[in-house]
């Protein structure tokens, strides 16, 4: 692991592997949630569980986000369109570049590397 002086403390650093590993906790999260898992699948007291609210003639259920997914997506959000959408093709799209309008596998890597050392930095 890394490490860095920091007026005068020794602060670790955090890998990218271990940045790779939390960002495909934080892919596997989001795509879990754009799939959905359906309702036939969960229990009804799973369901009542989650905060309800009502609009016009459709039920919204409000999902509430793990803190180390939201931690992510607040650091995620302050990166370029070009590195979120390389992010989200790599964790979420599980790798399909081509989905997400990169012309090339060489251009999602380019703004892959990019992003992950934004979120390094």
């Amino acid at each position: 692991m890394n490490t860095m002086m920091k007026n005068g403390d020794v602060c670790t650093r955090m890998s990218i592997k271990t940045l790779r590993h939390e960002l495909s906790v934080w892919g596997r999260y989001w795509r879990g949630q754009e799939y959905g898992r359906g309702f036939s699948t969960r229990s009804t007291c799973d369901r009542l569980g989650e905060t309800h609210s009502t609009f016009g003639h459709h039920n919204v259920y409000e999902i509430a986000t793990p803190k180390q997914v939201s931690v992510y997506d607040v650091l995620i959000d302050s990166l370029s369109i070009e590195c979120r959408r390389a992010l989200r093709a790599q964790y979420i799209c599980q790798k399909d570049w081509a989905l997400l309008g990169f012309n090339s596998k060489k251009s999602h890597t380019y703004w892959l590397r990019r992003a992950e050392g934004g979120l390094l930095d």
